[in-house]
């Protein structure tokens, strides 16, 4: 049936788009993305129906163009429920697995700039599809470690059945000890902060690419490894994040304690802004956001690993009501906010990061000589 449905002329198609896009810039990923076929990494993927909570029906080679044609457009592709309940029309239960948008691969493939003899680290397999085009790209499949934490047997027999033998490890691709270094690493899941394995993983001279302080709001950065074990370097103008769970909070309820209140200046709608979240998310890691109502009215409440919490509720003419069960963490969110005015408003690709050998991660803006803060890290080890 994928014959009849001509995979090659839709993986040309998707090559294509990506390049009119300015997505793919070189050849060697043109090469890749327009060749391999992604439908053999995504046998199945659900669709969003809509609904609370959200429905998602499962597509498959069975259903022909319903379930290539997906496949071969610029999408993420949902392709694991976490144990799903099973409806009359589908399943009902939140994403724990997906395939990369195609855009976002290959912008972050392009940053990176693999060369034939570079030896690469592909952490996070997944489905298989990315390592699918890293192999177009190396030498040979003794170039490339792909490595997950669970699930490699599917994503090792689908690269097997295209061709392909890389080095498969079962593993936390942050905390393995590597016996060896990589030119070039790319991160397909959020990555919290750098750890020390990754640091040392990279060789003088490599480059890094990943998704860091999720889940909340993730920049996208690209990092080159020192001699001395540095990495530092800037966070993409494009951005991108891989999946990550955004919660509808309903009437936000206060927990049990303490609590402190007053107003605040920050509207809903800085709230809502992806760069301001991304700053957030660097300078108070783990950070995440709840959106709900109470009475018709706004509320965002923002929740940190440790129990920590900070809410507002938007009321029209009378501004913002804050309640905090930590007034620090408030104290935080109000200073960030008021800097990011006070600079215009920096999108991320205004940031850099620079990971020290001794694993001090430090924020900058504009350059490393610029206004800078410590980002803790020792919470989320």
């Amino acid at each position: 049936m994928v014959r009849t449905l001509n995979w090659v002329s839709a993986a040309r198609s998707l090559a294509d788009g990506l390049r009119a896009s300015g997505d793919i810039s070189s050849r060697s990923v043109y090469k890749a993305v327009a060749s391999t076929p992604r439908h053999a990494s995504v046998p199945t993927h659900f669709d969003n129906s809509g609904g609370v909570p959200t429905l998602w029906q499962r597509r498959t080679e069975e259903e022909g163009v319903r379930w290539l044609e997906p496949i071969y457009s610029n999408t993420s592709l949902v392709t694991e429920l976490g144990l799903a309940e099973a409806v009359d029309a589908g399943w009902h239960r939140v994403p724990v697995s997906s395939s990369t948008q195609p855009s976002l691969t290959a912008r972050m493939l392009e940053d990176l700039g693999i060369e034939p003899e570079d030896d690469v680290l592909d952490a996070g397999l997944g489905t298989g599809y990315q390592a699918a085009l890293i192999l177009k790209l190396v030498a040979g499949p003794d170039r490339l470690t792909a490595c997950d934490i669970s699930g490699t047997d599917a994503a090792r027999d689908r690269l097997e059945a295209l061709g392909h033998h890389p080095r498969i490890i079962e593993a936390d691709a942050t905390s393995w000890r590597w016996q060896r270094q990589f030119d070039k690493i790319i991160f397909s899941f959020g990555l919290p902060y750098v750890t020390d394995s990754i640091r040392t993983a990279l060789a003088p001279g490599g480059r890094l690419i990943a998704n860091v302080f999720g889940p909340m709001s993730a920049g996208l950065v690209l990092l080159e490894a020192r001699s001395d074990g540095t990495l530092s370097g800037r966070f993409t103008e494009d951005g991108g994040t891989v999946m990550h769970d955004r919660r509808e909070a309903g009437a936000v309820r206060a927990e049990p304690g303490e609590r402190s209140g007053g107003t605040s200046g920050i509207p809903v709608e800085d709230f809502d802004n992806y760069h301001l979240k991304f700053l957030l998310s660097a300078r108070l890691p783990g950070l995440d956001l709840q959106y709900g109502t109470e009475e018709g009215r706004p509320v965002r409440r923002l929740l940190l690993p440790d129990g920590r919490w900070g809410e507002v509720t938007y009321r029209a003419g009378h501004g913002a009501a804050g309640s905090y069960q930590d007034q620090g963490l408030w104290a935080v969110v109000e200073e960030t906010w008021a800097w990011w005015v006070a600079h215009a408003k920096p999108s991320w690709d205004q940031f850099g990061l620079t990971v020290g050998p001794d694993g001090r991660h430090t924020l900058w803006h504009r350059s490393p000589d610029g206004d800078s803060w410590d980002v803790p890290t020792a919470h989320l080890g």
